[in-house]
């Protein structure tokens, strides 16, 4: 572990996340780059052939950050669809709404403050719901995909996009190696330029998977909260994943 570094605790997690990507909101898609090794795109492509929303949906981006997924699914449901984005980051947010601004696809998307754990929505309201980036970022999954289950309407689908811990032994080794080593420096010159020794965002996300499920439990527990139709596709050896499931229709 990094040195001076204290993971948060359950119960501080959730503002410890938000304060996190408050901070790097700015640069974080720039980040995201250099981490994924420019593999950020054709992630994001295979995450589209998951979805098959159509257009006039209306879709839920949860934890929508910079807005990434969003456009997306956007780009998916118009004309005429509708695309909500939550985050308890506003940070994240206020950089989501000008690329949202810039996009063809403005009159489309509503980025809003949410918490993906007590979303504000009511039973029964989305067509699709997508999560990319931040199922082990929130305190509990199983509350998570409870939420998730309940907003969606019957037959809607949920797609998960998220780093992932690879089966094969030697290659989860020389992952952790690269994450646990490369990602602690940002913070190092981070800490070094004056930020604050308490939140060390590229440290946390560095061990945001050491309790994160493998992929088989990640889908039973998708099965465990009421979907159906259950899969999962691993990319680059296995270090990303993207779930799926479905809400079964009445």
């Amino acid at each position: 572990m990094a040195p001076g570094y204290q993971p948060p605790a359950p119960e501080e997690k959730e503002q410890y996340v938000r304060e996190l990507f408050d901070r790097i909101a700015e640069n974080y898609d720039a980040m995201n780059q250099v981490m994924s090794a420019g593999q950020w795109e054709r992630w994001h492509r295979e995450f589209v052939k998951q979805t098959r929303f159509r257009p006039g949906d209306h879709i839920l981006d949860v934890a929508c950050g910079t807005g990434d997924l969003t456009l997306l699914d956007a780009a998916q449901v118009a004309p005429g669809g509708r695309v909500i984005g939550v985050d308890i980051s506003e940070g994240m947010l206020e950089v989501g709404r000008r690329r949202v601004a810039a996009s063809p696809y403005r009159d489309l998307i509503t980025l809003q403050v949410g918490n993906a754990m007590d979303l504000p929505f009511p039973d029964n309201t989305f067509d699709g719901v997508t999560m990319g980036w931040a199922m082990r970022n929130v305190s509990s999954i199983p509350k998570t995909l409870a939420e998730i289950f309940r907003v969606l309407k019957p037959g809607g689908r949920f797609i998960c996009l998220e780093a992932s811990k690879p089966f094969s032994r030697v290659i989860r080794m020389g992952f952790f190696l690269y994450w646990k080593t490369f990602l602690p420096l940002i913070d190092w010159f981070v800490v070094r330029a004056g930020g604050k020794a308490r939140i060390r965002p590229y440290t946390y996300l560095s061990r945001s998977l050491d309790n994160y499920p493998f992929p088989d439990r990640l889908e039973e527990m998708f099965r465990e909260a009421g979907f159906t139709q259950t899969d999962y596709q691993l990319l680059m050896l296995g270090t990303v994943a993207i779930h799926v499931g479905t809400k079964p229709a009445r």
